[in-house]
């Protein structure tokens, strides 16, 4: 039995399609531009931002869809010709990995302590609790 698709996930896979269908590339204004790019235009070039794809809607909108991962969240920009944004939607990232989702090591920033890797990462030499 498959599980129940939340109202977040469901919002974003009818309006933007299942995540990776949509392109690599948007042709705006005539001109081929491929996702950093387009994350460029829009002030959304940051370490936590990954580009996953990008589309045009029926009324002429454009869409980039990215991770977020300080939210831990997959999100939908959509912005008309000029990158003047229009709206967002977002879910969480367990929506779409579900039980995955507590068996990651996330990384976490604390001004105060500096970078911990929660559960810990042996990569990284340190565990979640000391």
């Amino acid at each position: 039995m498959e599980p129940r698709m939340t109202i977040g996930r469901r919002t974003i896979e009818e309006r933007y399609g299942t995540i990776g269908t949509g392109g690599k590339i948007l042709f705006l204004g005539g001109v081929p531009m491929g996702l950093k790019k387009i994350a460029r235009k829009l002030a959304l070039l940051y370490d936590d931002l990954v580009p996953i794809d990008a589309g045009t809607l029926a009324g002429g909108a454009h869409w980039i869809r990215f991770y977020e991962g300080e939210q831990r969240k997959v999100m939908v920009l959509e912005f008309d010709g000029e990158f003047n944004i229009l709206g967002e939607n977002g879910a969480d990232i367990m929506d779409w990995i579900g039980d995955e989702y507590f068996r990651i090591h996330w990384r976490v920033f604390c001004p105060a302590g500096g970078e911990e890797w929660l559960g810990g990462d042996a990569a990284k030499g340190t565990g979640g609790a000391r």
